[in-house]
Parts: C-alpha cells; sequence; structure tokens
C-alpha cells in the first residue's frame, strides 16, 4: 500500500472520528447536570456552539474540495473553534476585578449599618437598597433565601459560591463567624476587610493592565499570522510546495504545532484564580456544608 493511500485513509478514519465527536459534543450530555452547569450552558452558548459545528463541518468539506489539500479537513475547524477562543482568551478582564469593587463597597455600607447597632440577618437584608449595580443580582439572591427563612451560615455559603472568588471568602468568612459567635467588633471587622480588598482591587487593575500588553502583542501577532497564511495559500506558486503528499505532512504538523504554541501564550496571559477555601470539596463524604470552627480546627 502506497503512502499517499495510507495519508488518505487515515485523513478519512481522522475526518470520521471528528464528525462523530462534533456531533456528541453538540447534542451534549443525557444525564441531569448540576445547577451551576446548567447556568453555565445556557442557550445562547448552545446556539453558538452548533453554529460553530455546521461551519466547521461544511467550512473542512469546501475547503478541501476547492483547494485539493486533505489538510484542510483540520485546518479549517481548528480556525472555526480556535480563533474565537483565542480572541476571548486575549481580550481584557474586568469583570472580575469590578464585582470585587463592589464587593468593597457593599462591605463597607454593611459595616456602617451594623455601627447603628442593627443585627446581622437584618443589615444583610437591608444592605440590598444599597449594591452596587455589579452584584446587586447576588445580593438579591441572598437576601431572598434568607428571608425565605433559610440558614443565614448556609445562604452565605451559597452567595460565595456565586461570587465565586477567593477574596470574597475572606468577608464571607468574618461574617459567619459573626454569625455563630455573636460578638462584638464585627463592624471594625468589615471595614478592615473592605479596605483589605480595595487594595487588592487597586493591585488587581495594575496586573491586567501589564497584562492586557502583552494580550494585545499576542493577538495581533496571532491575526497577522493567520493573514499571511490566507493570502499565501491563494497564490499557487506559493502553496505548490504543500500539494505533495509530504507536504500536507508537513502543513498538518506546522498548524499542530502552531496552535499549541499559541494556546501556551494565551494561558500565560490569562488570570489563573486562587482556590476558594470555603468552597465545598466534591470529595468529603461528609453531607452538608462545614461550619467555619470547624474548618478553622
Amino acid at each position: 500500500m502506497s503512502v499517499g493511500l495510507l495519508l488518505w485513509v487515515g485523513c478519512g478514519a481522522v475526518l470520521l472520528g471528528g464528525v462523530v465527536a462534533l456531533i456528541a459534543y453538540g447534542r451534549g450530555s443525557d444525564q441531569v447536570a448540576s445547577p451551576r452547569r446548567v447556568l453555565r450552558l445556557a442557550s445562547g452558548e448552545r446556539e453558538r456552539r452548533r453554529t460553530q459545528i455546521v461551519v466547521a463541518l461544511v467550512g473542512a468539506a469546501l475547503g478541501w474540495l476547492i483547494s485539493g489539500y486533505v489538510v484542510a479537513l483540520l485546518i479549517v475547524p481548528l480556525l472555526v473553534f480556535g480563533l474565537p477562543w483565542f480572541l476571548r482568551a486575549t481580550m481584557q478582564q474586568h469583570q472580575g476585578i469590578d464585582r470585587l469593587e463592589a464587593l468593597a463597597e457593599w462591605t463597607q455600607r454593611l459595616s456602617d449599618v451594623l455601627l447603628l447597632g442593627m443585627g446581622v440577618e437584618q443589615a444583610l437584608a437591608g444592605s440590598l437598597r444599597t449594591a452596587p449595580a455589579a452584584i446587586e443580582a447576588d445580593v438579591a439572591d441572598l437576601v431572598g433565601r434568607i428571608q425565605s427563612r433559610m440558614n443565614p451560615e448556609e445562604a452565605l455559603r451559597q452567595f460565595g459560591d456565586r461570587l465565586g472568588d477567593a477574596t470574597a471568602d475572606k468577608v464571607l468568612a468574618t461574617l459567619l463567624l459573626r454569625i455563630n459567635d455573636r460578638g462584638p467588633g464585627l463592624a471594625r471587622a468589615l471595614t478592615d476587610m473592605a479596605d483589605s480588598v480595595r487594595e487588592e482591587v487597586r493591585q488587581r487593575r495594575v496586573i491586567e493592565a501589564d497584562r492586557a500588553k502583552h494580550r494585545s502583542t499576542i493577538r495581533w501577532l496571532v491575526l497577522v499570522l493567520v493573514a499571511v497564511s490566507g493570502v499565501i495559500a491563494l497564490d499557487p506558486s506559493y502553496a505548490a510546495p504543500y500539494a505533495t503528499t509530504a507536504g500536507q505532512i508537513v502543513l498538518a504538523v506546522d498548524a499542530l504545532l502552531l496552535v499549541v504554541i499559541i494556546a501556551w501564550m494565551a494561558s500565560m496571559a490569562t488570570h489563573r484564580p486562587v482556590p476558594r477555601f470555603l468552597e465545598a470539596d466534591g470529595r468529603s463524604r461528609v453531607a452538608g456544608p462545614v461550619s467555619v470552627q470547624e474548618e478553622e480546627s
């Protein structure tokens, strides 16, 4: 069996496996998803995914038929799925910082109310009226749980799950300690926590501004590279060496190596969140949430 025939058989097997994987990926799992997964898999995300699958399949087939390059079956799906992900990964990430800044403001206002002698539950319920817009929906959910007679500790833990940030856990840990041990000093502790969060917000903004420069450089480098590659592919004299079997193999290897390098560069410019310490450990066999006192012991 010749090398060319082996290449065609291999590419056909890869194409068939890719089609099966893309169909399974688009349909999703029939298992009952957790509430967090249901929130993440919104209808808009599903529609975008299905559109990408259709574009990838049609574009790969057209690219193969028009250019005659089997490697188009690999390159076109990589562009359809990889380029939008890359552009999102290299955009500025201010949402988490804005939510932290809003949390600092909410914590300071909560401290001011507690100084007036109001109880913790009453202060939390009243904080909805002055909650910053960035976390207003999260605070509304917290207040709704408290007003529905849910255990305040469990309501605060679910509030922390919605915020999903290790710095927010510090504020919530302070509230959890005071709910279980109603001693004095909560207002002062919350004021100190608000100052600490504001300082972290300032540092994160400085770091994000520095990362934004690298993201912009990487983004323009990749876009120029993709544009130049497209122009070269349209010129038969430049693309002629890749028409051979060996050229197709070299082009496929180059494309895969380029994807690995770009993903590595994008990961270097991406913020890695600090692990939360109030998050429930799925590996634990203990039913129900663990109190802050038990975690500290």
